[in-house]
């Protein structure tokens, strides 16, 4: 029988190009991510959270809607 476990939410951090107005996702081990792939990840139910580096806060709605 395969146990319900419950994993972290993997944190994203978005990185704001000065010479380029886009803007990329990476996580801890520095994997970049779009945010066509981060609305695939979230109509997945996938667990991610995206932090703004400035402030620190949770942008994770935002950035979906």
């Amino acid at each position: 029988m395969a146990e319900n476990v419950e994993r972290a939410p993997v944190v994203l951090t978005l990185i704001r190009s000065r010479q380029n107005p886009r803007c990329v996702l990476v996580d801890e081990n520095l994997n970049l991510y779009s945010f066509d792939e981060l609305r695939h990840w979230d109509y997945r139910r996938g667990g991610f959270v995206v932090i703004d580096p400035d402030t620190g806060e949770d942008i994770t709605r935002v950035l979906l809607a």
